[in-house]
């Protein structure tokens, strides 16, 4: 059964149905996790945004064990299992599969560690005020009609095809300095009067909201009758997310949750401490 369970968890954390409603939330809240000020962690504001993020996460994790029909304690069981049968076949590998899944679980550790939610939402809101930055100047370069509405279609294109690549990931610190210094030069706030900075600002906001906007619709289709088929019940659990309903996980969920936290500081966190 361990094998079993776990290979179904690492599938949920890579499909569809996971990826559009984590990414949803993480793009559409990571506006005000500006990279150029020190976040203030216990800043009400991104505490309240924390515990939105906590209860996606518990509400889909609620939905993958209701579509395995498992309880939080035979999860448990399961990574214990799974942990000492890998144990035993590879006595150096005192870690496991939750050390070598360690990017993929990064954002349910971000449910249970406010540093790195702040990191996770920093790194995702330079990335998609780079994206934006990047259709600003694409549409520089267009000079007619046909050129425009070309340019149109390839960033269609691309943005539909960013959505189907999806994984999580971490940027390497050399990447986000270079990203920010990108950004930076864009908005040049020494040579720059305000109105045109504000002018520039309330822009990139413009192409960041068009990016977000085609990248749910393209989610959302993604969220079809073959991923209904699949994954019903944690399927419409993320068209709620996606359409910004109401979402309140129950105990169970909010139990696997915490169960997983605690493997992944005994098994990834504290053991790279170390």
């Amino acid at each position: 059964m361990s094998d079993w369970v776990f290979d179904s968890l690492i599938c949920f954390l890579h499909s569809p149905v996971w990826n559009a409603a984590l990414n949803t939330f993480i793009e559409e809240k990571s506006l005000v996790f500006d990279p150029n000020i020190e976040i203030d962690i216990s800043d009400p504001q991104y505490l309240e945004i924390h515990n939105e993020y906590k209860n996606l996460v518990d509400y889909m994790l609620g939905s993958f064990m209701e579509e395995l029909n498992i309880t939080p304690e035979e999860f448990e069981l399961a990574c214990i299992e799974g942990k000492n049968l890998l144990t035993k076949n590879d006595p150096s590998n005192d870690n496991g599969s939750f050390s070598f899944h360690k990017g993929l679980f990064q954002q349910i550790w971000a449910a249970n560690d406010m540093r790195t939610f702040v990191k996770l939402m920093v790194q995702r809101n330079i990335e998609i005020q780079l994206q934006a930055l990047d259709l600003i100047e694409r549409q520089r370069n267009s000079q007619d009609v046909d050129d425009i509405e070309t340019q149109e279609r390839e960033e269609i294109a691309e943005i539909e095809e960013s959505v189907k690549v999806e994984v999580n990931h971490q940027e390497q610190e050399k990447q986000e300095d270079e990203s920010l210094n990108r950004l930076n030069l864009f908005f040049e706030k020494e040579k720059v009067d305000k109105e045109d900075l504000n002018m520039r600002q309330a822009y990139l906001r413009q192409q960041r909201d068009k990016i977000l906007q085609l990248k749910k619709q393209v989610r959302a289709r993604q969220l079809d009758d073959t991923t209904m088929k699949e994954r019903p019940k944690s399927a419409k659990a993320a068209q709620k997310i996606i359409r910004g309903e109401n979402i309140e996980p129950d105990e169970a969920s909010i139990q696997l949750r915490k169960i997983l936290a605690k493997k992944l500081r005994d098994e990834v966190v504290d053991s790279s401490q170390n």
